[in-house]
């Protein structure tokens, strides 16, 4: 060949790579997504300020460029300081972390309810007259709009005032009562419950596009009742959260995509069922090996990462008059702390084109974060695949196992799990043995429990049963001191006390019962 040629061949060689790369780089670029966001819930479980700055800083080195952060009642208000708990931030702790969430490149986006779980605003005197039911105040009533954009325009704008991000997350899911008060079911008998939902999403949005941001809304309600969709600002942004389950569960996609507004997704590494202790650690896995390609595929242009400490429900103490004493969360989950595995899986997820293999990934954690041999790690995975299903009243899980069954398989599992010697981070891997441990104390009160609830059951039994809770009690004990120890510089002072209190409050309280029976 002679040099010509071969000159004419290196260069279209050359251009043919160049040109490749070119267009891999575009093609990787058009599937990346712009927002890559977790979720922090201070419903529940309200963590201290360093906390939450050390997680920003770790998620931000692993590419997450967005904090999704619900106040709710901890949010340090001033006109409607009503609303404020006692774990509430200070104002010059809400500027601190936006500030150096800024400086590691992390926009903080407030969500601030104002439709559904509202339960927080709600359940005072000063906001009753928004309810659409008098009990069950979850929900603002949607044709309250003149007095529920008075008290939420101030609301907005206090929380806005501390947040310059361009985004205003003001949530609108799960709400199941429109149409339930009367005025509301004689316009969706006429007109349809997407009417009334799509009227007062508009007036909410209305108040934040004035305060020159961008709203964002759950867009579960709006795929149940598509109708008045087009009718939502084309500036909108729509999240499709999805857990688990098929895409078009709340309803069809395609009306979604049909109004040309801006999609995000939403996965979760803490949803429903999991509570204290029951985690479903696989199906948090499967989540993302599935949903993020298929956000991807979607050309979504967001994906944020949930993490719920509660169900979103909540069971209250009444007065006459429907007046609420108090209120606690129907559900408590282990708290992100214990979730670290999870927390890097969604990093890889996010910023990986190619689907997460949860068993590699869990596996490759183990063996660089613990310093678990081979063997090891297949054990980790099968503790995080392990079935973890909630109990029934029927003292079966929902795959009908009986409780004793499930007991027997988690003991089998300690016994593996147990024998585990981490070589490093060995604080971070207690949090997966304290879970095992607290499930396995669950179990083993829910099998005393199940003898107490059957008909075999007479007071002559009571000693014998209060003879099994005792040691089931006590070991109880010895795993809050646990629970406490390990999440006291996570959680704000007097939390660890209230998650382990709710998590005992049914054994001692029936341990009380059977020893009064017996006096």
């Amino acid at each position: 060949m002679n040099h010509p040629v071969l000159i004419r061949s290196i260069v279209l060689f050359i251009f043919v790579m160049c040109t490749s790369l070119g267009m891999r780089a575009q093609s990787q670029a058009e599937h990346s997504f712009r927002v890559k966001g977790f979720y922090i819930d201070c419903r529940t479980e309200v963590m201290k300020m360093p906390a939450i700055k050390q997680q920003v800083l770790e998620l931000s080195q692993k590419g997450i460029n967005t904090l999704l952060f619900e106040y709710e009642a901890t949010f340090p208000f001033k006109q409607h300081a009503t609303l404020c708990n006692e774990f509430a931030y200070t104002e010059a702790e809400v500027k601190d972390l936006v500030s150096y969430s800024a400086g590691l490149g992390v926009e903080v986006i407030p969500l601030q309810n104002c439709f559904g779980h509202c339960e927080y605003i709600l359940r005072h005197d000063r906001y009753a007259h928004l309810r659409e039911d008098k009990k069950e105040v979850s929900q603002v009533c949607p044709l309250k709009i003149n007095e529920a954009s008075q008290v939420f325009g101030e609301i907005f704008r206090e929380v806005a005032a501390l947040h310059p991000s361009k985004y205003f997350h003001i949530g609108a899911d799960e709400t199941y009562l429109l149409g339930d008060c009367k005025n509301c079911a004689v316009v969706a008998a006429k007109e349809g419950k997407s009417r009334l939902f799509v009227d007062y999403v508009k007036a909410m949005c209305k108040i934040v596009t004035e305060m020159g941001k961008t709203p964002i809304i759950w867009a579960d309600i709006i795929l149940m009742h598509p109708d008045a969709v087009h009718e939502l600002p084309k500036e909108l942004v729509l999240i499709d959260w999805n857990y688990g389950w098929e895409p078009d569960r709340f309803g069809k996609l395609e009306n979604l995509y049909a109004t040309g507004a801006e999609v995000w997704g939403a996965s979760s590494m803490r949803s429903h069922p999991d509570n204290i202790y029951l985690t479903q650690w696989e199906k948090h896995f499967n989540n993302l090996t599935t949903f993020v390609p298929f956000a991807r595929e979607k050309n979504y242009k967001g994906m944020i990462q949930t993490s719920w400490s509660t169900s979103g429900t909540y069971g209250f103490h009444y007065d006459t008059n429907s007046e609420i004493i108090n209120m606690q969360p129907v559900r408590s989950v282990y708290p992100t702390l214990g979730f670290n595995v999870l927390i890097d899986a969604t990093c890889t997820a996010f910023n990986s084109t190619q689907p997460l293999n949860g068993k590699e990934f869990a596996m490759d954690y183990a063996r660089k974060q613990y310093g678990l041999t081979a063997a090891e790690c297949e054990i980790f995975w099968e503790y995080l695949t392990h079935p973890q299903f909630v109990i029934l009243q029927s003292f079966k899980d929902e795959k009908g196992t009986p409780v004793a069954t499930v007991l027997d398989d988690c003991m089998k599992l300690k016994d593996k799990f147990s024998k585990l010697s981490p070589g490093k981070n060995k604080e971070e891997f207690e949090h997966y043995k304290l879970m095992l441990d607290l499930r396995i104390n669950y179990l083993t009160y829910k099998k005393i429990e199940a003898f107490y609830e059957s008909p075999e059951y007479t007071r002559s039994h009571a000693s014998q049963l209060i003879n099994q809770l005792k040691p089931v009690i006590s070991e109880s004990d010895e795993l809050s001191k646990r629970f406490i120890k390990l999440n006291k510089d996570y959680l704000k002072p007097g939390q660890p006390e209230y998650i382990n209190h709710i998590r005992t409050e049914k054994m001692k309280s029936l341990y009380q019962w059977l020893v009064n029976q017996q006096n």
